[in-house]
């Protein structure tokens, strides 16, 4: 197995305003993520426009400090479970019939599937990202 990873010494000099700006820019891309994901059902936006910010945070955090200790199969197992959860979730409760006898729970599924949603896009995107930037083609295989 080939370790990729670098060192600090062998990055090469980065922007200090680029790092200032991202650090600063961090907790609120964060939050913005999370209430565009949470406030989805009541408002545009939801899951998939959350996920996106969100996975803007791993390309943030790689600009600012290229450095490949984030585990991409760890990454990709998660998100496998959250792609089981999104299939099941809808299988469980809407097909049950759950949810039309027992109206008052339909924001909560609605909120629910948000997260999932915003989770799996939030990984695969990131995932993406982290496989572009380091992948180098030497005894490395793309795996789905």
């Amino acid at each position: 197995m080939i370790n990729n990873s670098r060192s600090v010494q062998d990055l090469p000099e980065q922007s200090l305003i680029l790092e200032v700006v991202i650090g600063f820019l961090y907790p609120f891309m964060l939050l913005l993520g999370f209430f565009i994901i949470l406030n989805g059902h009541h408002s545009p936006g939801g899951g998939f426009q959350g996920g996106s910010v969100l996975a803007a945070l791993f390309i943030a955090r790689y600009i600012v400090f290229p450095v490949h200790d984030i585990s991409n199969d760890i990454m990709h197992i998660f998100q496998r479970i959250f792609l089981a959860m999104i299939l099941l979730t809808p299988m469980l409760l809407l097909f049950s019939g759950f949810i039309h006898r027992n109206p008052e729970f339909r924001s909560w599924y609605l909120l629910m599937m948000n997260i999932l949603i915003g989770l799996q896009v939030g990984l695969e995107l990131g995932v993406a990202v982290l496989r572009f930037a380091f992948f180098e083609g030497v005894g490395k295989t793309w795996h789905l």
